[in-house]
């Protein structure tokens, strides 16, 4: 299936080789052309521009594309037609352009490890209790300035906050806050400025919230949320980053709910 409203967009894209020669080609003809008539701006635009394409669609690696690119403005500053003071801001320009590259691709790199651990930890974890305590702290790792909420469903479709932390287990009243509104439409939620009477959050200082459904096999079972004390404090991609953690958790939940049924006479438990 290659269209529709159901399709994926593609991950996994091998780069290939005329991607580069096109880019170099592209490079070369730019570069020339600015020599030619001694147009420093666009020699500048030039460069930058076939150095993010040859680091995001290009083979080869991140410091060989760097010297493709550097190279090709020292050789401008040798032969005269640019000063070294044009050149020296080009290089401020790559310094920029670079940081903002790798600290975006550390950050794609961290999250697949931090996602797999966390699925890892899940997995061994001896009892539905102990799961879900894992899970709690695994979570608070990753979200450090945030306050993490498990909310499990019990039988009844009553929402409750486990025990974890040594905290006793709080059931939710019904009043209409974000959690409820996840649980029942089962779509995330992103809170930029919260409203204590519209949204309740469940930490009294929280100004943004961020709340994603815990759902497998379309049984819903909860709902796993960020509170934070800064307004926006969350964006699209932390989102989409909870989402995923929210899909590892449910997984785990719903096979510990198959395994695990609970006490028949409170209905709490695993959230079966």
């Amino acid at each position: 299936m290659k269209s529709g409203k159901g399709s994926l967009s593609p991950l996994f894209r091998p780069r290939k080789f005329w991607a580069s020669a096109i880019l170099i080609a592209f490079l070369a003809a730019g570069a020339a052309f600015s020599c030619v008539f001694g147009v420093f701006a666009f020699f500048a635009a030039t460069l930058v521009a076939a150095f993010i394409g040859l680091n995001e669609f290009g083979r080869w690696p991140y410091k060989t594309n760097l010297v493709i690119c550097a190279g090709s403005a020292v050789a401008a500053a040798v032969a005269g037609v640019f000063t070294w003071m044009e050149v020296a801001s080009l290089f401020a320009l790559f310094f920029a352009i670079s940081s903002y590259l790798l600290y975006f691709r550390d950050r794609s790199e961290r999250l697949a490890p931090a996602l797999a651990l966390f699925a890892e930890k899940l997995a061994k974890a001896e009892s539905f209790d102990a799961m879900v305590e894992c899970a709690w702290r695994s979570l608070q790792e990753m979200a450090p300035e945030a306050a993490v909420f498990i909310i499990l469903a019990d039988v009844k479709g009553d929402l409750y906050l486990p025990e974890h932390f040594g905290l006793p287990e709080r059931a939710l009243k019904r009043n209409g806050g974000v959690p409820w509104k996840v649980y029942g439409s089962g779509r995330s939620m992103r809170i930029a400025k919260v409203s204590t009477g519209r949204d309740q959050p469940l930490d009294r200082d929280a100004l943004s919230i961020l709340s994603a459904p815990l759902a497998a096999r379309a049984e819903k079972l909860g709902v796993l949320q960020l509170e934070a004390g800064t307004a926006g404090a969350f964006g699209e991609e932390d989102a989409a980053k909870l989402a995923l953690a929210a899909a590892i958790l449910a997984h785990e939940l719903f096979l510990r709910g198959a395994s695990e049924p609970g006490d028949d006479d409170d209905d709490k438990g695993a959230p079966r």
